[in-house]
């Protein structure tokens, strides 16, 4: 480390001992395959909807009358709207397997981009079929509308089908969702799958592509019924039958800094969830107003068999509520979820760089790999010294293990780099990572914290030379 850096990161490191056995590790693979597999479904269903279109006479209609052709490319429109709506159903489901393989900084990228992809869509189906059947009859845009919204089989379902989708689409944009508290929004962003379910009479009474093929009947059905199961499935059924099966309570709830709570639940047989640490799940603390509401935290330690930790920033939404849990609080959870886990890990060393309480899932990962890894490395961000959480546990690594522990404390940098503190403003991010960490081509990098601060360092990293293979990223996103 350059002497300039050497003296604005604090570091840790252990004291001389005996080296510590190296223990055979859980298996590791890839899952990168798995997550091409994920697309690569998604792209043959689209293909498939195409291909039913295309046999209903889609291409032929579009090269005849106006009106018709217009019909033809609303409808196509229509069938993309839809499709792309269930598969947004289907990556809100939860389903562990797509969870695992995708990552849940991906499948929230995917989420939003079919999202508003599927908003669009809609908007233009019901804008080219009404314009197509408003030609049809010589009506008025608005007039041939709202007929059509009261006389058609399932129009008047599908157009408040539409508004609640409206709703759904104005409340995550960024300018909208930063003055909602983030349960408020959770809950009104479930209103899609009431969406989804009022949009299907009008398509299965109305919709030439539903009515005119067994093949296309076959298909939707399979895709409306497969969605509506899994959602059952693992965002009701799985959850309610954990929480019966390991009987999850609180057993201590400690302070760790200004706004940061540490919360254990102990229950029956945990190990059978198969955890791993760097996963988190969605939580639900039957206590208090609001106690429905989930809530998506890391492990903060590896779990056992009867045991597992969170920790929450409670200076947010429902932060009061979950700091001041009484002990034997009931708790429902959903998971485990996520992939920053020590699965993708393809190199022999291990270098994390958390910020605030994303410290949480890479300090379960380190306690996992503390007795077998070949060398680890702990950055840790922070504003204040009083932000610091989980020193004992760190230091507990330091002392028993190979880890080295930086920590970089001080406001943000405003230019440059602005993962690293203010004091480094002048340093190139590249260069800073090489600094702390000059073996970097050796090593997996696990990074978790807030957006702005992840985005920065990985271009850093990248920078530095690190492949996306090599980077494994969790932010905290909603």
């Amino acid at each position: 480390m350059t002497a300039m850096l050497e003296r604005e990161v604090r570091q840790t490191t252990r004291p001389a001992a005996p080296p510590v056995p190296r223990t055979p590790g859980r298996r590791r693979h890839s899952t990168s395959g798995a997550s091409d597999t994920v697309a690569l479904a998604v792209w043959v269903s689209l293909l498939v909807l195409t291909a039913l279109w295309v046999s209903n006479g889609g291409v032929q209609a579009i090269f005849t009358s106006g009106q018709t052709s217009i019909a033809s490319i609303g409808r196509l429109t229509g069938l993309y709207a839809s499709n792309l709506l269930l598969l947004q159903v289907l990556g809100m489901a939860r389903i562990p397997s797509v969870e695992r393989a995708v990552g849940q900084d991906r499948l929230a990228y995917w989420h939003r981009l079919s999202g508003m992809t599927s908003f669009y869509l809609m908007l233009a189906h019901v804008v080219l079929i009404v314009l197509a059947y408003g030609a049809l009859d010589k009506a008025p845009f608005i007039g041939e509308l709202w007929s059509m919204t009261l006389t058609y089989p399932g129009m008047l379902l599908a157009g408040v089908a539409t508004v609640l989708l409206f709703g759904v689409v104005g409340l995550s944009i960024k300018a909208a969702r930063r003055r909602v508290r983030y349960e408020s929004w959770h809950l009104l962003h479930l209103y899609a799958y009431l969406g989804a379910g009022l949009a299907l009479p009008h398509q299965l009474w109305t919709g030439t592509d539903f009515i005119s093929s067994a093949w296309a009947r076959t298909y939707w059905m399979t895709m409306y019924f497969g969605a509506l199961g899994c959602v059952l499935l693992f965002r009701l059924g799985f959850p309610l039958w954990r929480t019966l099966r390991h009987r999850l309570r609180v057993s201590a709830v400690r302070h760790e800094a200004p706004g940061v709570t540490a919360i254990e639940v102990t229950g029956r047989s945990l190990d059978r969830l198969r955890a791993l640490p760097g996963q988190f799940f969605v939580w639900r603390f039957k206590h208090g107003d609001g106690w429905t509401r989930g809530h998506p935290f890391s492990l903060s330690a590896a779990p056992t068999a009867n045991r597992l930790r969170i920790t929450v920033d409670t200076s947010g939404d429902d932060g009061a509520r979950i700091a001041g849990l009484p002990l034997g609080t009931p708790v429902m959870i959903e998971g485990p979820y996520g992939r920053l886990t020590a699965e993708v890990r393809t190199r022999p060393k291990l270098a994390v760089f958390s910020a605030g309480v994303g410290l949480a899932p890479v300090l379960a990962l380190l306690q996992e790999d503390a007795v077998w890894r070949d060398g680890a490395t702990l950055v840790h961000r922070m504003s204040r010294e009083d932000e610091s959480i989980h020193r004992v546990d760190i230091q507990d690594l330091v002392r028993s293990a190979d880890l080295r522990w930086f920590e970089l404390v001080g406001p943000r940098s405003r230019s440059g780099a602005t993962w690293l503190p203010a004091q480094l403003a002048h340093r190139r991010g590249d260069l800073a990572v090489r600094d702390l960490i000059p073996d970097i081509d050796q090593h997996d990098v696990y990074v978790c914290g807030p957006p702005a601060w992840a985005d920065s360092l990985v271009e850093s990293l990248r920078a530095a030379g690190v492949p996306d293979s090599a980077i494994h990223l969790e932010k905290f996103v909603w």
